[in-house]
């Protein structure tokens, strides 16, 4: 079997089981996750329609109309690059025992992988802004299992894109500040797949696809509404700082209860922009996201029926939902730009860098997930690049 036909079998045509424990996310904007996440009060992208759409009202106004195209996002664990080459090279084999053995290697070890891309058009008028947005995302989660039961690979994955709008206004000078209030709208399909491959499912190389399909496809769609406001103070100008909230997810992007389900969550934040010297913009932001705890931590039940069953558990951790970040725009003239960020992400350091030239957009980040149902558990370091085209 080509080396190639787990990353790929994984992305479009299974997903078996594993502790579902991530926080429910859309899109990972690599410029917010290299600061901590925290993006509910500052806003300043077309991707704040993820966390905050009165965020678009922070979109630069000197620039006219703000294209991003074809901006993919590949992210994954440190270790994903060893598991997909140990598993491909087993396969190749055609011998399961060697299947066997990778899975006992990396067992209990969960790897992480997804590609994005978000496609966008904004413009800020001043006392309006809109931005409109095209989003196309694969994830995939793998966990071998080879102790206490057969051995086996878990599999999350799920393929979802669709349409996203935004619209923010600015009420200016009411009371010690502007309220910036935004309304956003999603409508989005998926395809998730939920179950477990054995070794003799792995090197069922020629079948595989269909029946993975035909036993573990889920397909549904969705819409919801997005609110949020900004409070911008107009006093302290050496500091400009600034409260959120957002309201994510009004609607049915639950998903059937598939993988990927999105819940409705309520989301604050703070910001200051302290005037630095040598560096054109500073952004301090603290974000406490899901504050009620509509997140919920699965775990699915391994038996050998092959069916998919699982149990869903409340998800409350303080510190997996709390984000902080501070980035510096070291410059931005009319053909390039750099910018540096840093910061706390569910406890863990993050960093990323994000350059312009002419047309051309790279980035990149680091930061750890929490995937157990308390910080501390389990984590997953990931590293993340981002190529697109902007202007």
């Amino acid at each position: 079997m080509n080396k190639w036909i787990v990353p790929v079998l994984a992305g479009l045509t299974l997903a078996p089981l594993s502790n579902a424990a991530d926080l429910a996310y859309l899109y990972k904007d690599m410029r917010i996750m290299g600061m901590g996440g925290a993006n509910i009060a500052s806003g300043g992208y077309s991707s704040s329609v993820f966390s905050n759409p009165a965020g678009i009202a922070n979109l630069p106004t000197d620039h006219g109309f703000i294209v991003e195209l074809l901006g993919i996002n590949i992210a994954a664990s440190s270790d994903a690059s060893d598991i997909v080459s140990d598993l491909s090279d087993a396969i190749d084999s055609d011998n399961e025992d060697e299947i066997i053995d990778v899975l006992e290697k990396y067992s209990g070890q969960r790897t992480h992988l997804d590609v994005a891309n978000y496609s966008s058009v904004s413009k800020n008028h001043g006392n309006y802004a809109w931005t409109v947005g095209l989003l196309a995302a694969t994830d995939v989660n793998l966990t071998p299992h080879a102790n206490n039961i057969d051995s086996i690979l878990e599999v999350q994955s799920r393929g979802y894109g669709g349409i996203t709008a935004a619209y923010s206004y600015t009420f200016k000078k009411v009371g010690n500040g502007n309220i910036q209030l935004g309304l956003g709208a999603k409508y989005l399909f998926q395809k998730s797949f939920e179950g477990k491959l054995t070794p003799a499912d792995l090197l069922n190389g020629d079948d595989i696809g269909d029946e993975l399909r035909d036993r573990m496809e889920s397909d549904s769609d969705g819409y919801s509404i997005d609110l949020g406001v900004i409070y911008q103070f107009i006093y302290m100008k050496d500091l400009n700082p600034a409260i959120g909230l957002s309201i994510m997810n009004i609607g049915n992007l639950d998903f059937d209860d598939s993988y990927g389900g999105q819940p409705t969550t309520v989301n604050i934040g703070a910001s200051i922009e302290p005037t630095i010297p040598f560096i054109k913009k500073t952004r301090i932001a603290l974000d406490y996201v899901d504050l009620f705890n509509d997140n919920k931590y699965r775990i699915y039940n391994l038996d050998e029926s092959g069916k998919v069953s699982y149990s869903d558990y409340k998800d409350s951790d303080f510190i997996k939902r709390l984000r902080f970040g501070i980035s510096g725009l070291i410059y931005d003239n009319s053909w390039s730009s750099l910018e540096v960020a840093t910061g706390v992400y569910q406890g863990g350091l993050t960093a990323g860098i994000d350059f312009t030239a002419s047309v051309f957009r790279l980035g990149f980040a680091t930061y750890e997930e929490e995937t157990g149902p308390e910080y501390g558990d389990e984590s997953d370091r990931r590293y993340s690049i981002n190529l697109s085209i902007a202007w």
